[in-house]
C-alpha cells in the first residue's frame, strides 16, 4: 500500500484512491477480447509502482466514461498524473509550480503508454500541458516494457525541465499589447466553439481576459495565458456571440479534451514568443 504525502496544496493519492477514480488502471487482463496473441498485458499499476521507485507519485486519476454501445474499448482509456515532492519551480511572490508527468493509456491492445509534461501552479491549480512534440512522442509499448525504459523516459523529462522553465521565463518578460491579448482570447475561445469563425462581443472577450487573483494581474504573456487558460478550461464565462443568445460555457469534464485544449492553448501562447 502506498503512503500519502503532503506538499503544498496537493495530497498524493494512495493506490486505493487511484483505483476508486480509475479502476481500469488495475485491470488484470485486456479490456478488448480481440487483442493479438502477441499482446503482453502490463497494467497501469505496474507503472504507478515503478514511478514511485523514481520519486513520482500520483496526484490525479480519471478514466473515460463507458458507453453502453462499447464498454470494452471506451472504458479502458485512462489518465494518471504524477508529481515529485523534491522538484518544484520557484516563482515570483510565491507563485510556485510543480512539474508533473501525465500518463495516458488503455488496456485494449491499441494504445501504448504515452507521456506528457505538465506544470501546475499552486495558486490556482491550472494545468499547463507543455506542447513539446519531442517529449510527447515518448511512448512505451506494452510489449517488452521494462523499468529501465521507463527510467530513461523520466530522466529525459527531468533533464529537459530547465528548457521548459526558460520558456516560462520568456513568457513572463514578453509584454502583450491590448490587441494581442484580445486576439489570444478570441483564438482560445475558438478552441471550445463549434463555430471557429464566431464573433464574440467585447464583454465576453473582457470576461475571459479578466484577472481573478492578484498573482494574475499584469500584461505579460505568462499571466495573460493563465487568465485565459483558467476561463477556457473551467468555463463559466458568457459566450455572447454577436446576434445570438448568450450562454454560459461549461467546464471541460473529459480528461482527453482537457489535455487537447491545454496543449493547443500553450501552442497559441508560445507562438507569440517568435
Amino acid at each position: 500500500m502506498m503512503n500519502q504525502f503532503q506538499t503544498g496544496l496537493d495530497m498524493y493519492l494512495t493506490k486505493d484512491q487511484v483505483k476508486a477514480l480509475a479502476p481500469v488502471a488495475f485491470a488484470t487482463e485486456p479490456t478488448n477480447t480481440k487483442v493479438s496473441t502477441k499482446y503482453l498485458h502490463i497494467n497501469t499499476e505496474t507503472i504507478i509502482d515503478d514511478l514511485a521507485k523514481l520519486g513520482w507519485f500520483p496526484v490525479t486519476a480519471s478514466q473515460r466514461k463507458s458507453k453502453k454501445t462499447d464498454r470494452t474499448s471506451i472504458f479502458s482509456k485512462h489518465m494518471i498524473s504524477f508529481q515529485n515532492p523534491d522538484i518544484m519551480i520557484k516563482g515570483k511572490n510565491g507563485d510556485d509550480a510543480f512539474p508533473r508527468i501525465i500518463l495516458t493509456t488503455s488496456h485494449d491492445g491499441c494504445t501504448s503508454f504515452q507521456f506528457r509534461v505538465g506544470i501546475y501552479r499552486l495558486v490556482c491549480s491550472n494545468g499547463l500541458v507543455v506542447a513539446d512534440e519531442e517529449f510527447s512522442a515518448f511512448k512505451i509499448r506494452h510489449v517488452g516494457y521494462t523499468f529501465e525504459e521507463l527510467r530513461n523516459v523520466v530522466s529525459q523529462a527531468v533533464v529537459d525541465l530547465p528548457n521548459k522553465v526558460e520558456i516560462l521565463n520568456q513568457m513572463q518578460v514578453r509584454m502583450l499589447t491590448s490587441e494581442e491579448q484580445r486576439q489570444l482570447a478570441i483564438d482560445a475561445m475558438a478552441l471550445r466553439s463549434s463555430n471557429p469563425n464566431a464573433e464574440y462581443d467585447e464583454a465576453t472577450i473582457e470576461e475571459v481576459l479578466s484577472a481573478t487573483r492578484k498573482e494574475d494581474e499584469g500584461e505579460d504573456l505568462w499571466v495573460i495565458f493563465n487568465r485565459i487558460q483558467e476561463s477556457i478550461i473551467n468555463g463559466g464565462y458568457s459566450a455572447a456571440l454577436r446576434g445570438a443568445k448568450v450562454r454560459k460555457v461549461k467546464k471541460i469534464q473529459s480528461f482527453e479534451k482537457d489535455l487537447e485544449i491545454n496543449q493547443k492553448l500553450f501552442k497559441l501562447a508560445t507562438a507569440l514568443l517568435n
